[in-house]
């Protein structure tokens, strides 16, 4: 059997038959396609991004070169607060939240900012270290609220005593550190001075806080201190409300203080006629009274006996 294949139309002019202009048209376009390469978007977007990269690069090369990139950062920087400055970004009010003692004229000084200064040229590390280095702030913390408010939070110490020392009466705080003259904020009128106790000696705050400690767990004792005088760098004598003075000794404070409050508590002691209660013996309290023994009315004024 023999098949028989049909040829193509004849073309006498051996020309390609037009295509429709719709296949044209798709052609174009996909001429045009073809004309760059896959990688060439990517690549164009990559330039784009690096362009300014590397103008600022070759800026800061230029100025590294001239020695003045420092000069030229810190004019960007200016220009950048003063245009901050001017939309609105300064300060119009300061908010402190947990002062009592400190002077707020104080703060503010401290903050270095005034009212219209830019909000942002504030650098918040370094006034927090200002503020901290006041006697009365014990830590601190300071927020922009923007666009015209900086917050600032306190811890102030508490005072414990007053230093008597040279004639001299300084407030201080539970580690001893000075907090104020005593005498300055009695003229303002702080009350509260007038409640604190005395420590006395040229190296008492050292050593108030170990002896608070131990009076904080004996309130007995505590609620009723008037003063404390370190003694010979080694112990304290207590001063209580009523006049009486406890001598404490060098070791086993705390011991001793508590020793104090049982026997007040169960015989009276503090309330009976003495002026000094000796603590400094382990094993036993010495009691000194105020009894004049007969036949020592004319001499001069001294304790009586000791039991």
């Amino acid at each position: 059997m023999s098949a028989r294949l049909s040829a193509p139309p004849r073309n006498p002019k051996n020309e390609t038959p037009a295509p429709p202009r719709a296949m044209a048209h798709a052609a174009q376009r996909g001429n045009r396609r073809r004309a760059f390469p896959r990688w060439a978007k990517p690549a164009l977007k990559a330039t784009l991004l690096l362009v300014p990269v590397l103008a600022l690069a070759g800026f800061a090369a230029w100025h590294l070169r001239a020695g003045t990139l420092g000069m030229a950062i810190a004019e960007a920087r200016s220009a950048f607060i003063t245009a901050s400055a001017d939309a609105g970004l300064s300060v119009n009010d300061v908010a402190v939240h947990g002062r009592t003692a400190t002077d707020p004229d104080i703060i503010l000084r401290t903050l270095g900012v005034e009212r219209g200064a830019p909000i942002l040229d504030l650098d918040l590390t370094e006034a927090k270290a200002r503020l901290e280095q006041l006697p009365w702030v014990a830590s601190a913390a300071i927020e922009r609220h923007l666009p015209d408010t900086l917050y600032v939070r306190l811890s102030e110490r508490e005072p414990m005593a007053i230093w008597q020392n040279d004639r001299r009466f300084t407030v201080i705080d539970r580690e001893g550190r000075p907090l104020a003259d005593a005498a300055e904020l009695a003229r303002r009128g702080n009350r509260d001075v007038e409640r604190l106790p005395q420590v006395v000696g040229a190296n008492a705050p050292g050593q108030v806080q170990k002896l608070l400690a131990a009076l904080d767990r004996v309130p007995a004792v505590a609620k009723r201190l008037k003063a404390a005088t370190w003694v010979g760098d080694r112990r304290w004598n207590l001063t209580l409300d009523n006049g009486v003075v406890v001598k404490l000794p060098e070791g086993g404070m705390l011991t001793a203080l508590r020793q104090l409050a049982d026997m007040d508590a169960t015989g009276k002691v503090l309330d009976r006629d003495i002026v000094v209660v000796d603590l400094r013996q382990p094993d036993r309290m010495v009691l000194q009274t105020s009894v004049i023994l007969p036949g020592m009315e004319d001499e001069k004024k001294k304790p009586g006996k000791k039991t």
